[in-house]
């Protein structure tokens, strides 16, 4: 009997991508023992923060999320950590971690071989998309800066020593790592959402590495990434027996749920550990800095390190490990998805319809409104949903989206209550927005006699300004003229300071000059003597 596949949102698969470092030594050409100890190893990641020196070890820990040259496996968890990819799409001993590794190793029909020929399954690209290469996949460069990686060449140069080549292997998502297939068969579909996981791991990186994007690399990403999974626990998050949910019908899964979502929200604590506190007394931009570069982070990650549709399927498996026996969350049926189309048809009988899968996602009716949750709770959605159109409430006829509903009461709606245009000359009358304009031409004798009369107070206004601005320029001759005089006793006073000081002047000098008379006719009367 043939056994029943996965359901089909977690049949998934991923390519995982290694690059073969060599370097030029001349006479001996392009090998992998030539590599300078102080760049990438023989095989690394595309950014080169990850290197190993066999594939076989590059193909495990890539496999598995782990970071490092050795000694990751055991801090990632030990030998049998397993992130929920596999080479192989079934088979495999978790029991004991040599006999996976080898299992994992070995390609389809063949066996474990620990010779760097065989390349673990592994494929080299030639001709890829985002890099020249010859027929052998090489890509020439002049050394592994990221300078000289982003100018690649197909044929060797007389100044390219390095080169590399993409080798590929495509990896299968495999449940049955975290869950006993009785449990992870049941509904292709769960109401699930795996917004909090990207939450984490986002937080985490910028705990880590700041936010700079360009300073979060493979080798912190990665690392973290697997924590993350091993920190979600799938497999032994469900903790009540069939016994206990059959006794207890009041029992809500949703309480689990949000324990998990709760321990998810300590991961970035617990696993890095928040900015100390000097930091950021010394640095207060750094909690206000992390919060703007959230989102660009979160896209980064989801690009590069957690797409969308792994985090769905950890989500499900979640869902199904706390759900495995109240199935509020999810149905029993294996192959639900069989009686679930894309699209409706109309010719949909109704027992076809209610034999769906009350948990098939679904995408809101409303325009506009691109959310999709399960068809067990779209009318409670559709609830709460700020582009579903409602009648306006002020009776106008039109429907509005309940998010604008405020808006269009207050400021669009033609019943809304208005003030006359004129009521800033003393018309008090309110009426409805759309009945402005009889007002007006009902109320024009009484507008005109509201016009008149502030023209009439303007005019006594404008009769008492021109008296105060009269007074105020007379006011402003008699100081004038005051300033004038007494900037003309001011420069009397500098004239005179000015002769006072040439006065000093002088008298010092006729001082010194009076010295030296009296020195010289000293000296001259003292010749005299002299003489005589």
């Amino acid at each position: 009997m043939m056994q029943p596949s996965p359901p089909s949102s977690l049949q998934i698969t991923r390519p995982i991508t290694i690059y073969e470092n060599e370097r030029l030594w001349i006479g001996r050409g392009f090998s992998k023992s030539g590599l300078f100890p102080t760049e990438r190893g023989p095989y690394s990641t595309h950014d080169g923060s990850l290197s190993w020196k066999t594939l076989r070890e590059a193909c495990l820990a890539l496999l598995r999320y782990e970071g490092g040259k050795s000694g990751s496996r055991a801090e990632q968890g030990g030998a049998n950590f397993r992130s929920g990819w596999s080479y192989h799409e079934s088979g495999g001993d978790v029991s004991d971690g040599d006999k996976d590794d080898d299992y994992e190793c070995r390609t389809e029909g063949g066996v474990a071989n620990h010779d760097e020929i065989d390349y673990c399954g592994f494929v080299p690209c030639t001709g890829a998309e985002d890099e020249p290469t010859d027929e052998d996949g090489w890509a020439y460069y002049a050394d592994f800066s990221p300078q000289s990686l982003q100018t690649p060449s197909r044929n060797r140069g007389m100044l390219d020593f390095v080169r590399r080549r993409k080798l590929r292997r495509i990896a299968y998502f495999r449940p049955d790592h975290f869950l006993p297939k009785d449990v992870y068969i049941k509904c292709d579909f769960c109401d699930s959402k795996a917004q909090t996981m990207l939450d984490a791991l986002s937080l985490a990186t910028l705990f880590l590495t700041g936010t700079t994007n360009s300073d979060c690399n493979d080798a912190k990403a990665l690392p973290l990434k697997a924590k993350l999974i091993q920190f979600l626990n799938i497999g032994s998050n469900c903790k009540h027996d069939v016994l206990l949910y059959d006794k207890n019908d009041h029992y809500n899964t949703m309480t689990d749920i949000y324990r998990i979502k709760d321990r998810l929200s300590t991961f970035a604590d617990t696993t890095v550990g928040r900015p100390g506190a000097l930091a950021h007394l010394f640095h207060p931009e750094v909690g206000d800095s992390m919060i703007k570069a959230m989102p660009g982070r979160k896209e980064m990650i989801s690009k590069n390190y957690f797409p969308e549709e792994e985090r769905m399927a950890y989500a499900k498996l979640l869902v199904k490990d706390v759900d495995r026996y109240a199935f509020h969350l999810h149905c029993h049926d294996e192959s639900c998805a069989g009686n679930v189309s894309g699209k409706q048809s109309e010719d949909n009988t109704e027992a076809q319809q209610s034999s769906a899968c009350e948990f098939r996602l679904v995408v809101c009716p409303n325009l506009n409104c691109n959310e999709r949750l399960s068809f067990k709770y779209q009318i409670y959605h559709d609830e709460e949903c700020g582009f579903k159109p409602l009648p306006c409430t002020s009776g106008c006829g039109m429907e509005i989206p309940r998010s604008e509903m405020s808006i269009h009461v207050s400021e669009k709606c033609v019943l809304r209550p208005a003030e006359c245009p004129l009521a800033c000359i003393g018309c008090t009358t309110v009426v409805k927005a759309q009945d402005v304009s009889r007002h007006l031409k009902e109320s024009s004798d009484q507008h005109f006699l509201f016009v008149a009369n502030r023209m009439m107070e303007c005019q006594a206004l404008i009769k008492k300004l021109n008296g105060r601005i009269q007074m105020l320029e007379e006011r402003n001759a008699h100081l004038e003229l005051e300033i004038r005089g007494r900037t003309a006793q001011v420069s009397m006073k500098k004239d005179t300071d000015n002769l006072l000081n040439e006065v000093k002047k002088l008298t010092k000098r006729i001082s010194a000059l009076e010295g030296t008379c009296r020195t010289e006719f000293k000296k001259v009367e003292q010749e005299r003597k002299h003489k005589r």
